[in-house]
C-alpha cells in the first residue's frame, strides 16, 4: 500500500512533478493541476492527497471566486478566532505556497466569523452577512451587518444597508430572480453572569428576511418560524439546511428531520410537510448532488436521499450507511457527480474517533467506497471545496477544537488517475472554446476540444462553512455524440440552476476531466 507520510513526500520531489500552467480570467480557468507525483496502484479507486500545506488563517470559511481563486475567512493569523483584522485570498494558480496567499487586512469593522455567505450571481461577489460580535467583553454574540467581496479589487466592504436583524451562523440562499433569501442564526448567546457582566439569554432570529438586487431588504413577517430556523428544531438556527427547489421556493431540511417549504412571496409562508428524515445533527453535512436531489448524512452514519422535484410530499429513500462517523466532516459533489465525504470525528470536535478515511458515494449505484485518508485532523470549523482544476481543496478546524489548523491539503479523485495502478496522472482534454458571456437558461451552446468529447458536466460553484456548501449543485449535459465540438443546452430554467457561475468540465472516453471553464448563466 502507499505510504501517506514521509515517503511520499520523497517521492513528489523526484517523480512525476507536474507544473501548475493555470491561466486565470474571468470567465476561464484553463491549464494543470497542482501537482501530486506518482500515487499508489489504488489512486484511480481511491484518489489521493498531496501534501499538507499553509494558510496564513484558519480558512473556516470559503468562497470560490469566478476568476478562479479562494477568499476565505475566519480566524487571524495566530489562528485565533475573529475575522475582524484579516481576509485571505488565495490564488491556486500559484500552488500551495506562501506566494499564492494574499492576506489584507478587514476594514470594515466587522467581524465576519460565523457569518452566512453566499454569490452575488450578475458580479460573482462574495456576500457576507452578519457575523460576530462582543458583548461586555464576550464574543459569540451577533451583528446585523453586510459585506461584499470584490475579487476584481480584493476589498472587503461594508454595506449601508443592514439586515433587520442580528445573525450569528446564518444561511444565505440564491434565488432565481438574483436575490438572497437570509434564514436563521443566533441573536445573543445564553451567558449565566459573574459579579461584573450582567446575564444575557439566548435570542434567535426566527424571521427570514430578503436582500433585493438593489441591496435593500424586507422581512418575511408571517414566515416566522422556531421550529424551521428558530430556538427549536434540533438548533435550528444553526447555518438552516436550505436550497432553491424546482419550484423556485425554499426547501428546508431540519436538522432534527422535520422539512419544510419557504415561499417568500410577499411577507413570506411557510409550510411544513407531513413526511421526516431521520434524526441528523447541526454537525454533519448535507449537498444537492443533482437537480431537485440531496444527499444527508444523519445520526447512526445513516445517509438519505431526498428528492424535491415533485410538488407534492418529498421522497426519502436511504442513501446507504457509511463507514464512518464524520461529524465536523464535509461533503464535497465532484466533477463528475459523486459525493466525497471526508473529516470528522465520531466524537464530535475531539481526536478520539477522529477519521482521517474519506468516503465517495456514487448515485448511480448507491454505494458507499471508502476513498484516500488525510493527513490533518478536519474537525470543527474545516471546509472543503471543489476546484476548477477538478480537485478539493480541504482545510482548517479549529478556533475552537483540538488543534488550529492553520493548513491544508488537496485532494486527487480517482477520475485524475490512469485506470492501469501506474499511480500517474491520466492525460486531460483541454477546452478549446466555450462561451466566454454570459448565456441563459435553456440555450443551446457548442464546446470545442482538443481531442473527443463524450461527456460534459456542469457544477455550480461553491461557497462552504460549518460543514455545509450550500451553492453548489451538479448537472450532466446531453450530448448528441461523441465529437471534438459538440453541443450542449443550459439547465432549462432558473429554479433548478439559480443565476450565476458554473464550473464547466468536458470528458474523455476514458472518464477522464479537463480543467473546467467557468460560464456565466444568469
Amino acid at each position: 500500500m502507499f505510504n501517506h507520510y514521509l515517503p511520499l513526500q520523497e517521492v513528489r520531489k523526484f517523480k512525476y512533478l507536474i507544473a501548475v500552467t493555470l491561466v486565470l480570467f474571468l470567465f476561464a480557468y484553463e491549464g494543470a493541476i497542482i501537482s501530486v507525483s506518482a500515487a499508489g496502484p489504488d489512486a484511480h479507486i481511491k484518489g489521493e492527497f498531496g501534501p499538507l500545506h499553509n494558510w496564513p488563517i484558519i480558512p473556516l470559511a470559503v468562497v470560490l471566486t469566478p476568476d478562479g481563486r479562494v477568499f476565505a475567512y475566519g480566524t487571524n493569523i495566530a489562528g485565533v478566532q475573529g475575522a475582524k483584522l484579516y481576509y485571505t485570498i488565495w490564488n491556486p494558480a500559484l500552488g500551495t505556497g506562501s506566494n499564492a496567499f494574499e492576506t489584507l487586512p478587514n476594514t470594515t469593522n466587522t467581524d465576519i466569523f460565523c457569518a452566512g455567505q453566499a454569490v452575488i450571481p450578475t458580479t460573482g461577489q462574495a456576500l457576507i452577512l452578519g457575523g460576530d460580535a462582543i458583548v461586555n467583553t464576550k464574543r459569540n454574540y451577533a451583528n446585523s451587518d453586510v459585506n461584499i467581496f470584490d475579487p476584481a479589487t480584493n476589498t472587503l466592504i461594508r454595506q449601508t444597508q443592514s439586515m433587520a436583524y442580528k445573525r450569528w451562523y446564518a444561511t444565505a440562499v440564491t434565488m432565481p430572480n438574483g436575490e438572497h433569501a437570509v434564514l436563521g442564526g443566533r441573536d445573543s448567546m445564553f451567558f449565566a453572569g459573574t459579579s461584573t457582566i450582567p446575564p444575557t439569554e439566548a435570542t434567535y432570529s426566527s424571521i427570514p428576511e430578503v436582500r433585493a438586487i438593489d441591496g435593500t431588504w424586507r422581512t418575511l413577517t408571517t414566515a416566522s418560524s422556531d421550529a424551521a430556523y428558530g430556538a427549536l428544531g434540533g438548533n435550528a438556527w444553526f447555518y438552516p439546511r436550505g436550497w432553491v427547489n424546482p419550484q423556485g421556493k425554499i426547501f428546508v431540511l431540519g436538522h432534527n428531520g422535520p422539512m419544510y417549504k419557504l415561499d417568500i412571496a410577499g411577507t413570506g409562508t411557510l409550510t411544513r410537510y407531513v413526511k421526516k428524515t431521520p434524526n441528523g445533527r447541526t454537525n454533519l453535512p448535507s449537498v444537492m448532488y443533482a437537480p431537485g436531489k440531496i444527499l444527508s448524512v444523519r445520526r447512526d452514519r445513516i445517509a438519505v436521499a431526498v428528492d424535491i422535484n415533485g410538488t407534492g410530499e418529498p421522497v426519502v429513500s436511504s442513501a446507504g450507511t457509511l463507514a464512518y462517523d464524520h461529524q465536523y466532516g464535509s461533503a464535497t459533489v465532484l466533477a463528475d457527480g459523486q459525493v466525497w465525504v471526508s473529516g470528522g470525528s465520531s466524537s464530535g470536535n475531539t481526536l478520539a474517533g477522529l477519521v482521517l478515511q474519506s468516503e465517495l458515494w456514487n448515485p448511480s449505484t448507491n454505494t458507499w467506497t471508502l476513498a484516500a485518508s488525510a493527513v490533518a485532523a478536519r474537525l470543527y470549523h474545516s471546509v472543503s471545496l471543489l476546484l476548477p482544476d477538478g480537485t478539493v481543496f480541504t482545510g482548517g478546524g479549529g478556533a475552537p477544537g483540538p488543534a488550529k489548523q492553520l493548513n491544508g491539503e488537496i485532494y486527487y479523485p480517482p477520475y485524475l488517475f490512469k485506470a492501469d495502478g501506474s499511480g500517474e496522472f491520466a492525460p486531460r482534454l483541454e477546452i478549446i472554446d466555450a462561451p466566454s458571456t454570459m448565456i441563459s437558461w435553456d440555450q443551446d451552446f457548442s464546446i470545442e476540444a482538443n481531442s473527443t468529447i463524450a461527456k460534459v458536466t456542469l457544477v455550480r460553484m461553491g461557497a462552504a462553512t460549518h460543514t455545509f456548501d450550500h451553492e453548489t449543485r451538479f448537472f450532466d449535459l446531453t450530448i448528441p455524440q461523441a465529437s471534438n465540438i459538440v453541443t450542449v443546452r443550459t439547465p432549462a430554467n432558473a429554479n433548478i440552476a439559480p443565476p450565476g457561475f458554473y464550473m464547466l468540465f468536458v470528458w474523455d472516453a476514458l472518464g477522464v476531466p479537463s480543467i473546467a471553464r467557468i460560464i456565466h448563466i444568469g
